[in-house]
């Protein structure tokens, strides 16, 4: 949980779009206008991602389940790396990521929004492609 920076009482729900400091409400950023704030200049550091333990040892038998291999192809897919340029589709998997029901939203953006549409297919399709053929034959 970030508190707002300028009451710190409540719990942020935005962020400054030019110093990118936390607030949470209207009331709030109104009063963070008054005082100008200098836009946060962005570094060239690779941001790094929070490490995340398992709960419990990994269900082989789970085809959802990313394999390294799977993620090595993501990373690597021009296709998905154009559709993350969009700003609006980054914002929408930040909401996603943020979300109390994530399957429920995931849905709902979907029939939406027909470019995150595309791009969850072609996740899927670069992902578990292999994985359904490999099924569908046995």
């Amino acid at each position: 949980m970030v508190l707002c920076k300028i009451c710190e009482k409540e719990e942020s729900k935005y962020k400054c779009p030019k110093c990118r400091a936390p607030y949470c409400s209207l009331v709030c950023f109104k009063q963070h206008k008054e005082i100008p704030c200098e836009v946060s200049e962005p570094t060239n550091e690779v941001p790094t991602r929070k490490e995340i333990t398992p709960i419990g040892a990994p269900d082989e038998e789970d085809p959802s389940r990313l394999t390294p291999n799977d993620l090595e192809k993501l990373m690597y897919s021009k296709e998905i790396h154009e559709f993350l340029e969009y700003p609006q589709l980054r914002e929408i998997i930040k909401k996603l990521d943020c979300s109390n029901t994530p399957e429920k939203d995931l849905d709902l953006i979907r029939s939406q929004d027909s470019v995150f549409d595309d791009f969850t297919k072609k996740l899927v399709e670069i992902t578990f492609k292999e994985k359904l053929e490999v099924s569908n034959k046995k």
